[in-house]
Order: structure tokens, then C-alpha cells, then sequence
């Protein structure tokens, strides 16, 4: 914590250790809302709506530089700052693959994901940023098909429980939650735009 100063930052403790950081280590901003980390073993893609979205989707390169630039800047729309180093390093990441959803009349982002492997084999979705949850659907789907359920050992995402839309989706793509995982801050609560955050970066490397 010296290296922050007295900088705002943020943690997501454990349940057993939320008193020890919100009462004793100064992390005293606890915000109304959880993530919450799912995962499923299986997956039926017949679960996936057919919809006839006006959009385009495809795989995220480092060399289309445009679309990388585009997609830093919806990054940092959602977030409410620039990440603008995370975005390649996911398209860079070994066993990973990054799908960015763009309207099919101007060519505009209107979301993107990513999907990797993690330690234990599994894979992790994140971030899934949307303007919508039909599709943040499409792009989950796209994702999964790059990253077939039966080549891993399950798929792990991580919603924020304010945003409603997110959290039906898992459900009724087979997600089983577990219990939520309290945020706080040292100073202030970090508002982002909460409506389209389908899947968290992060709980450890990242605030969203």
C-alpha cells in the first residue's frame, strides 16, 4: 500500500476477510452491490438465442490496429478510463481469443470479449462488455465456439449482481453462482457504466 499512497483503490475480499479490510485495513467504502463468480461444467449451445441482431462479429487481431484502437476506446467508455495496455496484451495472450461485435450500418463497436485458459485448465470470460444482453449473448456464443466446453474444464465468468440483465443470462445458460464477493474502496465507490458489464476482467488484476 505504499506504492498507492493515498490514492483510491479497491479490493474484493473474500466473505471471512470482508471485516478484516473494511474494519482494520482502511478499506471503508462497501458498495451496494457483489460480484458474483459462476461456472458450469457443461453447456448447451441450443441454449443460446437466435437472434437476428444487426451486428458483425469478429476475432480480434493486434494487427488490425483500427478496430484494436476502437475497442480501447469502448473499454475505457465502460470503464470510465483508459486501459489502453490491457486490451492488446489480452489479443497477445497465449491460449486466449478476443471477439469484438460491431454494428453492421457504421461499423461502431457495441461490445467485445475475451476468453482464456486458466490454471486449472478451465477458462475464464473476461471482460464481456455489451451494449445489450442479446449481445453480450452473441458474443459469449462466439467466444465459446473459439474455446469448445468439452476441450476445458469448465467456464468460469464473473457478473456484477446490479446488472440484472447479466446475472439472468447466466442462469439460464446453466451458470451456478456462488456467493457475492463484496467491493470496497479506500475513498470513493468507482462508477462505471454497470448496464454493460457482463463478465469482469478480473477479481484480482483489475476493478472491472
Amino acid at each position: 500500500m505504499k506504492r498507492v499512497g493515498e490514492r483510491n483503490a479497491g479490493v474484493n475480499p473474500v466473505p471471512e476477510q470482508l471485516e478484516n479490510y473494511r474494519d482494520r485495513s482502511g478499506f471503508l467504502v462497501q458498495t451496494s452491490w457483489c460480484s458474483v463468480v459462476a461456472n458450469t461444467k457443461s453447456m448447451d449451445m441450443a441454449l443460446f438465442a437466435a437472434n437476428d441482431l444487426d451486428i458483425n462479429v469478429q476475432r480480434l487481431t493486434l494487427k488490425d490496429n483500427d478496430t484494436l484502437n476502437n475497442v480501447i476506446c469502448y473499454d475505457a467508455d465502460v470503464c470510465g478510463f483508459s486501459r489502453g495496455n490491457l486490451v492488446p496484451l489480452l489479443c497477445n495472450q497465449k491460449d486466449s481469443a478476443t471477439i469484438v461485435a460491431t454494428k453492421a450500418d457504421s461499423d461502431e463497436i457495441c461490445g467485445y470479449g475475451n476468453i482464456r485458459k486458466n490454471i486449472k485448465n478451465g477458462a475464464i470470460v473476461g471482460p464481456l462488455y455489451a451494449d445489450s444482453a442479446e449481445i453480450a449473448e452473441r458474443i459469449l456464443y462466439e467466444l465459446l465456439k473459439a474455446f469448445p466446453i468439452g476441450e476445458v474444464e469448465g467456464i468460469i465468468m464473473m457478473a456484477i449482481d446490479c446488472n440484472l440483465l447479466a446475472m439472468k443470462m447466466m442462469d439460464k445458460l446453466g451458470f451456478q453462482s456462488g456467493n457475492g464477493i463484496a467491493r470496497l474502496y479506500r475513498k470513493e465507490e468507482v462508477h462505471v457504466k454497470y448496464e454493460k458489464v457482463f463478465s469482469q476482467h478480473s477479481l484480482n488484476f483489475s476493478i472491472f
